[in-house]
């Protein structure tokens, strides 16, 4: 069975490897690298990183060095393979399209973070932003959508596209896009946009980029260049599809800024109601159980206490609750606490979890891995507690406190009864 090993005589101790692991599977001990194996899945991403070639990869061929590229072992190109052949002609496509996602007759919140990526995109081309709406007795948010700026509004109004009939939607939205050909196409990283931007690409024969962090226009091509975060969060790679249209590619969710209102929207609705087929669904709704949608309640929450593997074991779990009560802030962890059954992936926070930007963020025995800090290094103020004056989320930290956070946490609580005692006097 493959796996990482640390060559001992080699490594120097520095970390390179423990911050960059996705899935802190690496850690440091007595000035050297250790690999936890239960955690390690041998995705290789350490290999490179590390400026002392002290980590093999044993999947890697036999007479692969330490400090080899990688790029010499990829597979060559045969010369007689057959090229992609393009099916849609690029020029023939123009403007920006956002798939406005519903629920229970209004627009999902995300749809306006897609129209601000898409306005942000067009500023300055003169590109056109339509959106795509899509479902049963929906004309009502047509309005809503031209106060966010967008240009036009084609509307499919079908009793056939009942909620979760996702397999008619997108049929529906890939004949609607073949028909008026957009140059790009937009949409929201939730379960929905998931779910139907796959099937719509596979359709029309096209690419598709998921989950994207960053989005921009090459100026020599026109090409749209998605920026998005790979192998588990350690490396962000750009991506481009440059024959193939529409280019597709959903967002992550609060990650770009909201559009905001138009004073005056000048923009038109195109109702293709009558020119697009609408199939029925083959799916059959027996019953839809509503859910919480954050039940950690962590995307509105202004203060939030997050636990890694730091806190040592489930039982130490009431410290943190108790803390995080006195202070009225919601409850988060890290993947590790997540996959150690510690906490409910409802509460995970990170590249695979929630995105979060709380005023106050309390970082408690957490090593501070990339996978992590995406998805909370853009609160406002960081308080990070942990025993290893070394871990990397000090490097992202407004305030750090070194020490054992079973001791540190008590010590808060007693400072804050003390203060409320004499607040009270």
């Amino acid at each position: 069975m493959s796996q990482i090993r640390i060559l001992p005589s080699n490594c120097i101790g520095c970390g390179t490897c423990v911050q960059l692991c996705p899935f802190e599977a690496l850690s440091l001990a007595e000035g050297q690298a250790h690999v936890d194996h239960d955690r390690c899945v041998v995705c290789g991403s350490c290999v490179p990183v590390c400026p002392a070639d002290a980590i093999v990869d044993d999947s890697l061929p036999d007479d692969f060095m330490p400090g080899d590229s990688m790029v010499d072992w990829s597979i060559p190109d045969e010369p007689d393979a057959k090229r992609i052949v393009k099916s849609n002609e690029a020029s023939s496509f123009s403007g920006i399209c956002v798939y406005a996602e519903h629920m229970d007759g209004a627009l999902v919140p995300s749809v306006a973070e897609v129209i601000g990526a898409a306005r942000q995109l067009t500023e300055g081309t003169g590109l056109p932003v339509s959106a795509v709406l899509l479902g049963s007795e929906v004309g009502h948010l047509t309005g809503e959508l031209l106060e966010l700026g967008v240009d036009e509004v084609w509307l499919v109004d079908s009793p056939n596209l009942q909620p979760y009939a996702e397999d008619a939607e997108a049929r529906c939205m890939s004949e609607l896009l073949a028909e008026l050909k957009p140059a790009i196409v937009l949409g929201s990283g939730t379960r929905r946009g998931r779910s139907i931007f796959p099937r719509v690409a596979a359709r029309l024969n096209t690419g598709l980029c998921a989950d994207c962090i960053s989005l921009s226009l090459d100026q020599d091509t026109g090409n749209l260049v998605v920026t998005r975060p790979a192998y588990g969060g350690s490396i962000v790679a750009k991506i481009v599809i440059p024959h193939q249209r529409p280019q597709m590619a959903t967002i992550k969710e609060h990650v770009f800024r909201p559009a905001s209102k138009v004073n005056a929207p000048s923009g038109i609705v195109r109702d293709m109601s009558s020119q697009i087929r609408v199939s029925k669904t083959v799916l059959e709704i027996l019953e839809i159980v509503k859910g919480r949608a954050d039940p950690a309640n962590l995307l509105q929450a202004d203060t939030i206490v997050a636990v890694g593997r730091g806190i040592k074991k489930a039982e130490n779990l009431p410290l943190i609750y108790e803390f995080a009560g006195a202070i009225g802030a919601s409850v988060g962890a890290t993947r590790a606490a997540v996959d150690l059954g510690w906490m409910h992936p409802s509460h995970q926070i990170g590249q695979t979890g929630s995105i979060v930007k709380p005023r106050v963020y309390f970082a408690c025995g957490i090593s501070g891995a990339l996978q992590h800090t995406v998805g909370m290094e853009e609160a406002e103020t960081i308080v990070a507690i942990n025993s290893d004056p070394n871990a990397p989320i000090f490097d992202l930290a407004t305030y750090g406190i070194v020490g054992d956070l079973l001791e540190v946490i008590p010590a808060f609580m007693e400072t804050l009864k003390a203060e409320k005692q004499q607040t009270m006097m």
